[in-house]
């Protein structure tokens, strides 16, 4: 059996956590540069609020008291999200964190426990130690915990679901609308639609092993095996090695100020290359991409991009610097309203087998790799750019807006919660 433990409405509840005032009003999380509601309390679904809803068309309803809304805050999201798993992990330690608010978990250890009860005291658990709700779906396979996890967080009060017979199987497929199912997509949602199969239940019970095979591709397949209780997906307790890092944001506001631009990409490779370090890997291509908005009517540029190919494989933050911001220059046109750069690395290589070249020099890339590696320690120890290369500059005024932006409560000292104290408490002289 495997178990799937799901935050509801993760973006909200980690706010609501630290800002009890917000509890049972409406409200959503904004996407980067307060764009867009990427996160939406229930109540605020309720008044109909779709995901991806432009900034300026809920602004009135901030302003008339109707909706709170904040920016996102990944620093105070992702540590609730360790905390979260870190109790997962003590009941059920073979554990896979497959998002920020999902996590898979095999159960084959606890086949004679009662599951059901266990989840309940977990969800438990959960809440009173981090204050955040979540539902748990258990099924043989890990596409059917998907199913009863939705079966769950929709129709049960207890937040638990479990399939464990074909009737639970049955009831659960029969309220997954089929472009729900994990797997299916939205292409292979529109085939299945058309030929009038309309839920999980319609699309597990054929019997046509043939049609399936042809109509649709592997993971098609293999959800049609996992739906009707054959297990086709593993657990990946260890993630597998990235192949490419891609690293971007959109300015602030637009700008054709050259240094910002270089400032911004600069920032994102120091954020890309101690990736490459961790995993152990080279880098023997980058791509610099540099965009105007996509609703530009004025100038015609819309998104240009350039290649180096790297001789000498690297990890090493300077070298990295200077094949990107090569790449910028050949890019970069005075007088458009830049509004995006970003980074491609690709075409890892072990860093265990790295190529010697007789031109280079050792001693050299030896000392660049150890100052690579010590600002790696010192960020991790003291905070994400404590350490910082010059070429970053220091006002970065091509920072993302975050006008909204709550407290990092649980990762920054200076932004502890503070409590109040009753006044009976405090002594008179």
């Amino acid at each position: 059996m495997y178990a799937l433990i799901d935050c509801n409405n993760f973006y909200v509840s980690c706010e609501r956590v630290f800002q009890p005032q917000l509890r049972g009003k409406p409200g959503v999380v904004l996407s980067n540069n307060d764009g867009c509601a990427i996160a939406r309390s229930q109540e605020s679904k309720d008044m109909g609020i779709k995901m991806g809803t432009p900034f300026f068309e809920l602004k009135e309803l901030v302003d008339t008291g109707k909706l709170w809304w904040r920016s996102s805050n990944y620093a105070l999201y992702q540590d609730m999200m360790y905390r979260i798993t870190a109790i997962v992990g003590e009941l059920w330690p073979e554990i896979e964190i497959y998002s920020i608010d999902e996590s898979f978990c095999d159960l084959k250890l606890f086949k004679n426990h009662d599951l059901f009860a266990m989840a309940i005291k977990l969800k438990q658990k959960i809440f009173q130690y981090t204050g955040v709700p979540v539902c748990i779906g258990i099924g043989p396979t890990r596409t059917l915990a998907k199913a009863a996890n939705r079966v769950a967080k929709k129709h049960f009060v207890e937040g638990v679901f479990m399939i464990n017979d074909e009737l639970s199987r049955m009831l659960a497929l029969k309220k997954l609308p089929i472009e729900d199912v994990w797997g299916i997509g939205p292409r292979n949602a529109a085939k299945l639609t058309k030929i009038g199969i309309s839920t999980a239940w319609d699309f597990a019970v054929i019997n046509d092993y043939a049609y399936i095979e042809k109509r649709f591709t592997i993971t098609g397949l293999r959800t049609w095996y996992e739906l009707r209780g054959t297990p086709c997906l593993k657990m990946e307790y260890v993630r597998a090695d990235k192949k490419g890092i891609n690293t971007g944001r959109s300015f602030g506001q637009k700008t054709d100020d050259y240094r910002v631009i270089e400032d911004a990409l600069c920032s994102f490779v120091q954020n890309s290359a101690p990736k490459l370090r961790e995993q152990g890997s080279l880098c023997g291509q980058i791509q610099v991409f540099l965009m105007t908005s996509q609703f530009e009517v004025t100038h015609k540029i819309k998104a240009i991009s350039t290649v180096i190919d790297i001789a000498i494989p690297t990890n090493i933050t300077q070298e990295l610097l200077r094949y990107a911001t090569e790449c910028l220059k050949r890019l970069y046109q005075p007088g458009y309203p830049y509004q995006k750069v970003g980074v491609y690395m690709t075409r890892f290589s072990p860093a265990s087998s790295g190529q010697l070249y007789l031109l280079d020099d050792p001693e050299k890339r030896k000392k660049l790799a150890d100052v690579s590696r010590l600002a790696d320690k010192l960020n991790n120890r003291f905070g994400k750019d404590f350490v910082r290369f010059a070429a970053m500059g220091y006002e970065q005024k091509w920072k993302m807006r975050q006008e909204y932006l709550s407290k990092r409560y649980t990762t920054r000292i200076t932004e502890l919660l503070e409590i109040g104290v009753h006044p009976f408490f405090i002594q008179k002289d």
